[in-house]
């Protein structure tokens, strides 16, 4: 037997009042329930952060700019040690590192150096090479030469002669790294492998 309008209309009504009389409990419930999830998601780990050590900390803050300042400020002294360098001072520095291979200045330095010390330069084999130096990993920019030298000594002592030879590369304005020196008591010919270094400007 269908159900009578009016207990229909009453029941509808009925409704309507618990949910208005909950409506306010169920509103602050729904409030309390974001707000402790916003506290736990996004409050907290933002709290966990300024707290001691944490990523925002005041203290922490202050040495990151300290640190960064202290950058910026050998940065500068740096550039400005820069602008101070004379044009003979960097002529020089590009000897020390040449900013390319330099192969004709690379053999006519090793004939003056043989020549001074009585030497005769019989042969130069020159090949870049790569690797690291003896005291550690060459930089991006900086390439090694491996250079392997056969000298002919005099008639005199030529083992002090090659020694000279070899105290003349260490005091030499560019850079060499004598990696060996092969001889024969016998024989006054001197198989000498060095390595020497440039800049590649990329």
């Amino acid at each position: 037997m269908p159900e009578p309008k009016i207990d229909k209309n009453k029941k509808d009504l009925q409704f309507k009042l618990a949910v208005l009389r909950y409506y306010k409990f169920v509103t602050v419930l729904i409030i309390i329930v974001l707000i402790g999830l916003s506290y736990y998601f996004i409050l907290e780990p933002k709290y966990q952060q300024v707290g001691i050590g944490g990523k925002y900390n005041i203290d922490t803050l202050k040495q990151e700019l300290i640190k960064r300042q202290n950058y910026l400020d050998n940065l500068k002294k740096l550039a400005a040690n820069y602008q101070n360098i004379s044009q003979t001072e960097m002529l020089k520095l590009n000897e020390v590192l040449p900013e390319e291979e330099d192969i004709p200045g690379l053999f006519v330095q090793l004939q003056n150096l043989a020549q001074e010390n009585n030497l005769l330069l019989a042969s130069v084999s020159i090949n870049e090479t790569s690797g690291s130096s003896q005291n550690g990993n060459l930089a991006g920019n900086i390439k090694k030469l491996s250079v392997s030298l056969n000298l002919i000594g005099g008639q005199g002592n030529s083992y002090n002669e090659v020694k000279q030879f070899l105290s003349a590369l260490e005091y030499n304005l560019r850079i060499f790294d004598v990696n060996s020196v092969y001889f024969s008591p016998d024989s006054p010919s001197y198989t000498i492998n060095i390595f020497t270094y440039y800049y590649k400007n990329n």
